[in-house]
């Protein structure tokens, strides 16, 4: 029986994030296929670590062997500074999967010297390879990026929104959520703005925020910005989000920028529309005005008819979600992850 091939993960802060779901979806899906090891420098969630175990094997960076060895060694942040330790890794090839799109000045993310190492760059959109700041940075790499949408269990998904069903002080008029970090690329001023805009029309409505923010001081900020609107709720983390998403009208991801949206996925999933504002990754997933709705990132002038447009199309756009498949998108997903650990063609 032919060895199974060594692959390394290592994202060095652990919380219970996209980047952190995008890991653990594919281990689920190649763990019998490949040795795993997850290495990390700190985990901020003890469920988080023991679901990891389940498709292989945690480490801390701190006690890691000079002699360490692997096939491939992906590297799942973009903050390259925090992967010195990983230099001493032997590893056949260096993959760096980039979950974010890089912000203006993004030199800061990247030591050069690691870098130089790298020998394929895996990105989560066509937006995120497109964007300037990637182009600069990862350019000498552009006959080895590849576009490979994160991986989600469709069927996980839907059987959780029944493990659990939260009562919530629901509107009568309209229900929307949002699944985000607490920080302040998020967008939360969009979603005042919004929150004006129904208030405005006179809408029952609702505004669930599901998530945590790890940096106080933004953390104030936001609530600052958010705790004058009676419609906001805050739920804090839930590491079971869906059964909430399930009784909404609609999900909302405002974010300055998103590499793909994960969320906005997960939604589409359990047939809730999405909102989402015009990040360039949005147009990937939402067909505005079908089954979704997509607002500006800058002009707040439109918003009025954005907020007219989301109380509208509730019901509309959910037809719109009928003949969604993302089955099709992970077994594609799969497949290329498998071609780059088994390095075909080389």
């Amino acid at each position: 029986m032919e060895e199974k091939k060594k692959i390394i993960f290592y994202y060095p802060d652990m919380y219970v994030g996209g980047v952190e779901m995008a890991i653990l979806n594919l281990a689920k899906r190649i763990y019998k296929d490949y040795d795993l090891y997850f290495f990390y420098r700190s985990i901020s969630d003890l469920e988080l670590a023991k679901e990891f175990n389940k498709y292989g094997i945690m480490r801390n960076i701190a006690g890691l062997e000079p002699e360490e060895e692997c096939d491939t060694l992906v590297y799942c942040s973009l903050w390259m500074e925090k992967q010195d330790n990983c230099r001493k890794i032997k590893a056949k090839q260096r993959i760096l999967w980039a979950h974010a799109i890089i912000p203006p000045g993004g030199n800061k993310f990247y030591d050069m010297g690691t870098m130089r190492k790298i020998d394929k760059v895996v990105v989560v959109s066509d937006a995120t390879r497109a964007s300037v700041p990637f182009r600069l940075y990862c350019g000498r790499f552009d006959n080895k990026i590849y576009v490979i949408n994160n991986i989600l269990n469709v069927n996980e998904i839907k059987e959780k929104t029944e493990l659990d069903t939260p009562k919530l002080n629901l509107a009568k008029d309209l229900n929307i959520c949002t699944v985000a970090r607490i920080s302040h690329e998020k967008g939360w001023q969009r979603v005042r703005r919004l929150c004006y805009e129904l208030q405005n029309m006179g809408i029952d409505f609702k505004w669930f925020i599901i998530g945590e923010g790890y940096i106080p001081e933004q953390v104030k900020r936001i609530h600052l910005i958010l705790d004058n609107i009676p419609q906001i709720e805050f739920l804090g983390k839930k590491l079971n989000p869906f059964p909430y998403v399930k009784q909404m009208d609609y999900s909302a991801l405002l974010s300055d920028y998103e590499s793909w949206g994960l969320a906005i996925t997960e939604s589409k999933i359990l047939g809730v529309p999405p909102i989402a504002s015009s990040f360039a990754a949005a147009s990937e997933q939402i067909e505005d005005d079908y089954n979704g709705v997509i607002v500006p990132l800058k002009n707040f002038d439109n918003y009025r008819n954005a907020a007219q447009r989301i109380v509208a199309g509730k019901k509309l756009y959910k037809q719109g979600l009928v003949d969604f498949d993302y089955e099709k998108v992970n077994e594609y997903s799969i497949d290329q992850w498998k071609k780059i650990f088994d390095m075909e063609g080389e």
